[in-house]
């Protein structure tokens, strides 16, 4: 394997890594692969799921930490909770580290000052990204300091797990009798604003109204990070079948490649109530499928939009896509896969050049 000169570098990516799979473990899987032959990596996992080869923050070994901050060049951070965020700039900051902090999203609501203050405080870091112009724009972020950068890096297919037999075969069956495939996701099940926040009740309400419009389909809902079905899971379970819908829409418990499951589909939803820049999105439109999302943030071009929380324009929308037959919302990432791969990569290790 040839070796960069670039790879005296060593990186110390702090975050949670696969699996569970979601937006943020997945973009670091992918940034590991990406750029694994150009500098030395190590990792400090923040991921519910202990793995026996990585470090988990988790343990609260203090001194395995330091060391591992010790033995680093550059911290590349994408903590979620701000508390373990803010210890990460700290620490490196005393060990004279350079520090790339990334903010995937920033879906608290505290005061203006607040946001303020953390803003203050994001600039220990020798580089800010953020996902998109919001997240900028509300933690007072200079645009010397900050580059808005989407997070997505296009999946390695060759790389992917199938998907497990038994939904390949819903699919197939599916396919066969001439329904239409939907499919969302979410990485756990919680609220936000007193709401559900990746949209799965949204999603059961608008199956229900497909199914009074006699519209044959199937939706799939993914939740990656339910190590138990907990009690919001067994509420929606109990939902589905009180709705009569067991034959439409399934609601699945496991880790496996949404990305091969958008391949097998033809509608993508995105009903959250609050988002980054989200990677089902980003793939969705990679993959030339139509994408529905909520319009809680700025959407990349090519996604059909909806009313946040509105039913009515979700129901809407979805018929409208629904009947559009094969037509796509646009094709955003047309060009070749490899040489995307080889421009994102020219990117990061640019960026970690001229820290």
């Amino acid at each position: 394997m040839s070796v960069s000169i670039r790879s005296n570098k060593r990186i110390l990516i702090i975050g949670p890594y696969p699996p569970p799979y979601g937006g943020v473990s997945i973009h670091i899987f992918r940034f590991y692969n990406l750029l694994k032959e150009e500098f030395f990596f190590d990792f400090i996992d923040e991921s519910p799921n202990k793995k026996s080869d990585f470090f988990n923050i988790r343990g609260l070994n203090i001194f395995g930490y330091l060391k591992k901050i010790g033995n680093s060049d550059i911290l590349y951070v994408h903590s979620g909770s701000n508390l373990i965020r803010i210890l990460h700039l700290l620490v490196g900051r005393i060990y004279s580290k350079k520090i790339i902090l990334v903010l995937h999203g920033f879906t608290s609501k505290p005061p203006k000052f607040i946001f303020y203050i953390n803003g203050l405080i994001y600039r220990l870091a020798t580089t800010i990204i953020v996902v998109n112009g919001d997240i900028r724009k509300r933690l007072y972020l200079s645009e010397k300091k900050s580059i808005i950068k989407e997070a997505f890096i296009p999946p390695f297919l060759i790389d992917e797990l199938e998907l497990p037999e038994n939904i390949l075969k819903l699919i197939c069956q599916s396919k066969r009798n001439g329904k239409i495939i939907i499919c969302s996701n979410a990485f756990r099940l919680k609220k936000y604003m007193n709401q559900d926040l990746y949209g799965l009740d949204m999603c059961i309400e608008v199956a229900k109204r497909l199914v009074n419009k006699e519209i044959s389909f199937i939706f799939i809902f993914v939740v990656s990070s339910v190590a138990e079905k907990n009690e919001t899971y067994l509420k929606m379970e109990t939902l589905i079948k009180e709705l009569n819908l067991e034959k439409h829409f399934f609601l699945i418990n496991e880790n496996l490649s949404f990305v091969k499951l958008m391949q097998q589909s033809d509608i993508v939803i995105r009903p959250t109530n609050t988002d980054g820049d989200s990677l089902t999105i980003r793939e969705g439109l990679f993959l030339n499928k139509k994408v529905l999302a909520s319009d809680v943030v700025q959407r990349p071009e090519g996604v059909i939009l909806f009313e946040n929380r509105n039913m009515n324009d979700l129901e809407k929308k979805l018929v409208e896509l629904i009947s559009a037959g094969d037509k796509v919302n646009g094709k955003m990432y047309q060009q070749d896969h490899e040489n995307l791969h080889k421009t994102l990569k020219k990117f990061y290790c640019h960026l970690i050049d001229n820290l």
